[in-house]
């Protein structure tokens, strides 16, 4: 059974193979005029697979976006090459010996591939970080200069062009480099739809690249058979046009979210993380090679590819610290919104329970007292049902302000223990602290709720641990909770206390 994408565009997929075919047949029949028609459908193909390249940037995901046009400027390289040798061999039928300006581009086209191999996915790098590594490509295409003629780029040096036979070899070097690190990309670092999709059509590209050319230059161009066989010129452009004029939108539009964050190997993200040294290997082995004869300028090349670097990893570094500390923020405001009550704003349960047994902890430690307060208000079902729900949650807004208020201390701890019940964590209090604080809050709601009309009343129940005999928390609170009960039991609006032990009156 077909794919469905191949059964989709089996016609326009046959009907390119039929031009390549016939640019075959074409060069076989007209030989007189056959590097013509090899420039002409060369310089087609590359010029659609980058204009079809430019269109893919138009309506792809932002991360994606400056990986084609990288792309679209390689094979437009291409076609500017193919421009510059056109008229020597159809005009003046020169057979090339040397390099020529024509094969710098040839040579150069890679080097916008080879950054975008080497550009972080999923939109993560900045303008700087862009900026940095086109400096190191912009390097890397002086140093192709200088390789394949001898002398540094807009200078009066003389050039001494490379003859085509080691030539051949530099660019069989060029091709493995870029196939070999392109696998890497699409293999080991490439995790959402979109990205992946531009790496396979990348990977594609290059390997029919390397073997056609490979092919064409040891053994065509050995043997003068070019008549036909120069469309294996075209297979690599034209294959690259295809697969992205006519793929499915869906894939490379839509963003897989679920693979992006998917965990990986530590092999893996080593691998992927050391993609910015991709460009620096390609600049020092330029470099390498350039030395032979500009020893000054190579090593200037070389500490240069490190200063970049160094700056790329630092400001990396920056923003990830950056990155780090938004989410530490993030986080600790999550956390804190965790542990409060919407309605009142002070600690809720959850966030009463980590502070109480932090505190507990502690007074265990340093054998230090510590007081509970337990507080419900008193008759909050009949305000509800007498001024409705809404006063209701006023009047528990204002009884946790009312409560704060009272407290002295920062370290003093208020909650809405739940419904219309609060409770207080004196941490360094005994009972006399305590019970003041106690009476400091029952006094200031009477005020309060005379000022505002309503009828508001606390009873509370207050429960202290003396660093006396084994307890544990929650005898502290059942002590808390038993107070509590016996002041809303003997009339209300009053205070009881009880030290874990005994229950005393007040």
């Amino acid at each position: 059974m077909k794919h469905p994408w191949f059964r989709g565009h089996y016609a326009l997929i046959s009907i390119s193979a039929g031009v390549i075919c016939a640019h075959a047949v074409l060069n076989t029949i007209f030989q007189s005029h056959g590097f013509a028609i090899s420039y002409l459908l060369w310089s087609f193909w590359s010029l659609l697979a980058a204009l079809a390249c430019l269109g893919r940037a138009l309506h792809c995901p932002h991360s994606i976006r400056t990986h084609w046009r990288l792309a679209a400027a390689s094979l437009f390289f291409i076609f500017i090459a193919a421009a510059i040798e056109a008229p020597a061999e159809i005009f003046f039928k020169a057979v090339p010996t040397v390099a020529s300006i024509g094969d710098f581009f040839f040579f150069a086209s890679f080097v916008p591939i080879l950054l975008a191999i080497t550009l972080p996915d999923e939109g993560t790098f900045g303008r700087s970080t862009f900026l940095l590594d086109s400096f190191q490509a912009a390097a890397c295409t002086c140093l192709a200069y200088t390789v394949l003629f001898g002398a540094f780029p807009f200078t009066s040096e003389p050039a001494k062009a490379m003859p085509y036979a080691p030539l051949e070899f530099v660019y069989d070097a060029e091709y493995l480099f870029v196939v070999l690190l392109a696998a890497l990309r699409l293999l080991l670092g490439t995790r959402n739809q979109s990205d992946r999709y531009f790496f396979r059509g990348l990977l594609l590209y290059t390997a029919l690249y390397a073997v056609c050319s490979g092919f064409y230059n040891h053994y065509v161009g050995k043997y003068s058979l070019t008549n036909g066989m120069d469309a294996l010129n075209d297979i690599p452009s034209a294959a690259l046009a295809l697969a992205t004029i006519f793929a499915p939108a869906a894939v490379p539009l839509g963003e897989d979210i679920s693979s992006r964050h998917a965990s990986r190997p530590p092999l893996v993200s080593l691998i992927d993380n050391a993609r910015p040294v991709f460009l620096s290997l390609a600049l020092i082995g330029l470099s390498a090679v350039v030395a032979l004869r500009h020893f000054v300028i190579a090593f200037a090349f070389i500490v240069g590819a490190f200063v970049l670097y160094s700056l790329r990893a630092s400001l990396l570094q920056s923003k990830l610290e950056h990155a780090q500390m938004a989410l530490e923020q993030s986080n600790s405001r999550l956390s804190e919104i965790a542990h409060l009550d919407s309605l009142t704003g002070v600690s809720n349960r959850r966030g009463f329970d980590q502070i109480f047994a932090i505190e507990w902890g502690r007074a265990q430690r340093t054998h230090q007292p510590i007081s509970l307060l337990l507080i419900d208000v008193d008759q909050f079902k009949h305000i509800n049902d007498t001024y409705g729900h809404p006063a209701g949650d006023e009047c528990l807004r204002n009884t946790a302000r009312v409560l704060s208020a009272a407290l002295d201390r920062p370290a003093d701890l208020i909650a809405r223990y739940g419904g219309d019940e609060f409770a207080i964590l004196l941490a360094e209090t005994g009972s006399l602290g305590a019970s003041t604080v106690a009476g400091r809050m029952r006094s200031a709601i009477v005020n309060d709720a005379a000022q505002a009309s309503l009828p508001i009343t606390l009873s509370i129940g207050v429960s202290t641990w003396n660093a006396e005999g084994e307890a544990d928390p929650d005898q502290l609170i059942r002590a808390a909770d038993r107070a509590l009960y016996a002041a809303k039991h003997n009339g209300r609006d009053r205070i009881e206390l009880s030290d874990l032990h005994s229950l005393k009156v007040k």
